[in-house]
């Protein structure tokens, strides 16, 4: 007979089980939400048992696992109300995202304006930017490279404006805190997660990797000195403005340090690509074991602070070092050691610093040179560095995401910076987008600094323009239908993947005109006149491996025998599956060929045919 819970009748072999066995059943990874509903529904005991807030805990952290990592560990919450408003705002996100390529097909950068309603929901739920990075990640990183392109394409660029405004709010918060509490790396994780938004990058993963450092250096340094304190530390040291022990623990702690980071571990500079950004990611140079002078002495200092000794960041010229205490009563220009960390982390005292790292003789060098700068100082550097390697990346495909996302940042950092203002306006202009915060930062510029009055109009009267004609291309009608009938001299179609006859480069075709349709400038500057047919032949839009959009003859396409994914920046915009021999178009790039999709897929037959005889 049924035991009676209500309205609800339990069974008695049921109750015979002890709970702590149904608790493992429930938290096997088998069971989703919908199963638990279910369950709890059968009789209050199982109710009572599915209210449980670690099994949601468990059930949040075994279906969004990058999700928990970017709660506080110590955190207390609900944990079945955020594995409900995260299923709630994945869904709403997805569905904005899929809208979003009938909305901006034909627009190459997606203004500010266009994330309206992603900003929308963004403000309903102090959890809901979590929420929604999270399902976009899901989106970008759903193990299935060569489908869904069109909806990843689309979430990345969302990914990224709204990672960035996620963490501009971070970044503001941060500087507002007294120099004392802006902890370093964590300024470190910030830049990395800004620049590498389609990547989970989380404090959580960054602090584990140094703590698990510093607790091989505790080990090794139980070997060398068992009576050293810093051995038997419970707790890593958390901001710390001196050292928590003797000038000489601290030297045989960091002579450890030494031995583990480069010895052991082989940490090292990045001489062979210094200029490499990645150089410049914390979870990068984590990974690799290799990075530039400022980010390993980012490592380096964190885990000599949680070792108990203090490591002041040295923003020296053309270099950057870190330096200790050790000799206190020393004259000042003896008191310090410096850490070249880029060179193994050697010590050296004040006067060798200049020889040291390759800085000749001669140049007049200041005491403001040798000592300490604040945590923003170090990261404005950081930031200016990536605005640097910005500059001089290749400027094809996203080319200039990089020097956009280093400017950005720059600018939170020291929004005053005029030169660096002017530079984020002329890429804005450039690329037709954010408009109105080109005439913000132009009335910025002019407001700190009069005598640059003549620049500001010349430019502000560029983005109007830009404005009107933008206006004047939304009244413009929608491109016309390609028929194949009507196009009868067209050999190829969108999403053939070829290869071109005289540049040897493999390319997809996401477009075609029946003739050449380039200005007569670009058919004289490309030689056109000396192709057999001139610009009387198809001409075909092509998206190349190297990242860039081309315009070829029809004579120079030719098959390849070895197809394969292009990868450029704008594959998803036009392009819904790679199935391994060609690109199945969009439903917008569908539209405007609504016959190239059958036509690719007889024209291989063919081929394959012909080949295969």
């Amino acid at each position: 007979m049924a035991v009676t819970h209500g309205s609800l009748d339990c069974q008695p072999w049921i109750l015979g089980i002890p709970g702590e066995i149904w608790d493992h059943i429930f938290m096997s990874g088998v069971l989703d939400h919908v199963d638990l509903s279910n369950i709890s529904g059968t009789c209050k005991y199982f109710q009572k048992i599915c209210k449980s807030n670690e099994l949601w805990r468990n059930k949040l952290q075994q279906r969004f696992p990058n999700l928990f990592d970017h709660f506080d560990r110590g955190a207390n919450k609900c944990w079945q109300d955020v594995y409900k408003c995260r299923v709630q705002y994945g869904g709403r996100t997805r569905s904005i995202v899929s809208g979003l390529s009938a909305e901006y097909y034909n627009t190459q950068e997606i203004s500010k304006e266009g994330f309206a309603q992603f900003i929308l929901l963004l403000e309903e739920h102090e959890e809901a930017g979590n929420y929604i990075m999270d399902e976009l990640m899901n989106i970008v990183h759903d193990g299935k490279k060569s489908l869904n392109l069109t909806e990843k394409y689309y979430a990345e660029k969302v990914l990224r404006y709204l990672s960035q405004i996620h963490l501009a709010k971070k970044w503001l918060q941060y500087l507002q805190l007294p120099e004392a509490e802006q902890n370093l790396e964590l300024g470190a994780v910030m830049i990395a997660q800004w620049c590498n938004p389609t990547i989970s990058i989380t404090q959580n993963s960054i602090n584990d990797q140094l703590d698990e450092i510093a607790g091989m250096v505790r080990q090794e340094l139980s070997h060398r000195a068992p009576d050293q304190p810093a051995c038997n530390m419970e707790d890593n040291a958390g901001a710390i403005s001196e050292h928590l022990w003797s000038p000489q623990q601290c030297r045989v702690i960091m002579e450890t340090l030494n031995h583990v980071l480069f010895d052991k571990l082989g940490f090292c500079g990045n001489e062979e690509n210094y200029y490499d950004p990645k150089n410049s990611y914390i979870n990068r140079v984590l990974e690799r074991r290799k990075g530039i002078p400022i980010t390993l002495s980012i490592v380096y200092s964190a885990v000599a602070r949680r070792l108990g000794v203090v490591c002041e960041a040295i923003n020296f010229p053309s270099h950057f070092l870190l330096r200790w205490l050790e000799r206190p009563i020393a004259p000042v220009s003896q008191q310090y050691v410096f850490v070249d960390v880029f060179r193994g982390g050697r010590f050296m005292q004040q006067d060798e610093c200049c020889s040291a790292v390759g800085i000749h003789e001669g140049i007049a060098f200041q005491k403001e040179h040798y000592m300490s700068v604040p945590p923003k100082k170090v990261l404005e550097r950081m930031a200016r560095n990536l605005v640097e390697i910005g500059r001089h990346q290749s400027q094809l495909g996203d080319g200039l995401l990089c020097l956009r996302n280093a400017l950005d940042l720059f600018l939170i950092i020291s929004p005053d910076d005029l030169e660096m203002r002017l530079l984020q306006v002329r890429i804005n202009l450039h690329l037709n987008i954010n408009l109105p915060d080109v005439i913000d930062s132009l009335q910025h510029v002019a407001d700190l600094d009069p005598t640059r009055m003549g620049l500001v109009a010349y430019l502000l009267q560029e983005a109007q323009v830009h404005i009107q004609e933008n206006k004047d291309t939304e009244k413009k009608e929608k491109p016309k239908r390609k028929l194949r009938k009507d196009n009868k001299k067209v050999e190829f179609s969108v999403g053939m993947v070829m290869k071109h006859k005289r540049y040897d480069y493999t390319c997809v075709i996401f477009g075609w005109d029946e003739t050449c349709q380039a200005t007569e400038e670009w058919i004289v500057q490309m030689g056109v006149h000396n192709l057999t047919k001139q610009h009387k032949q198809p001409f075909y839009s092509v998206l190349v491996e190297d990242g860039s959009n081309r315009y070829a003859a029809q004579e120079n396409m030719l098959y390849t025998d070895s197809p394969h994914e292009i990868q450029h920046p704008e594959v998803g915009r036009y392009f819904e599956t790679f199935t391994g021999t060609y690109y199945i178009p969009n439903q917008e790039k569908h539209s405007e060929y609504p016959d190239d999709a059958d036509v690719t897929r007889t024209l291989l037959q063919e081929y394959n045919s012909h080949k295969n005889v």
